[in-house]
């Protein structure tokens, strides 16, 4: 853990210490609808409207104190069938790779990292990387748009991709770990 991030822990823990000292009550946090719940929105939407339905997507990462992401998107199905979807080819290129996932890992966990720091991670995925390798890799991230360079040598995750990329993943992982997928079951409705 670096210096920064010890520092804001800190900070953070004066900040919780002096509440309890001065007999503040913690704050609640308000309960966010379940997905179930926007699953059944979706379903009503669709039912009241006659189309054929939604698809969405929503995340919350707070990997810094700093660094809070919050996203939510959603596409009505029919435009999204009739959409041209080659645009997304070089996200999908540029996540296809052991490498670039690698890059995606620590700039997740860590959050802005230096061309040695990455140099590093690359390690387990192809043995002795160059600074050759890692700067291919590095291109083809930043040509999707998925990483930025703040300096030279200093990488960072773009704030916009942060949530997208997450969900790409997570669903790239229940499409390869999850059961094969039947026949459509029915949802049932809430009480």
């Amino acid at each position: 853990m670096n210096d920064e991030r010890i520092d804001a822990l800190e900070r953070r823990l004066a900040l919780l210490e002096s509440r309890v000292q001065d007999g503040e009550a913690p704050r609640s946090t308000p309960q966010a609808p379940s997905l179930m719940g926007v699953l059944h929105g979706y379903r009503n939407d669709a039912e009241e409207h006659f189309h054929p339905g939604m698809v969405g997507y929503v995340g919350a990462a707070y990997l810094a104190e700093d660094n809070v992401y919050l996203w939510a998107r959603e596409h009505k199905l029919a435009e999204l069938l009739e959409a041209d979807w080659s645009p997304a080819i070089g996200i999908l290129e540029s996540l296809a790779s052991r490498p670039r996932l690698a890059l995606l890992g620590v700039l997740v966990r860590k959050g802005r990292c230096t061309s040695a720091d990455l140099l590093e991670a690359l390690a387990p995925s192809q043995g002795e990387p160059t600074s050759g390798q890692l700067y291919h890799h590095l291109r083809e991230l930043q040509a999707a748009g998925l990483i930025l360079q703040r300096r030279r040598g200093e990488y960072e995750l773009a704030g916009v991709a942060v949530i997208p990329v997450l969900t790409i993943l997570a669903t790239a992982l229940n499409l390869a770990t999850d059961p094969p997928v039947g026949p459509p079951i029915e949802v049932p409705r809430p009480e």
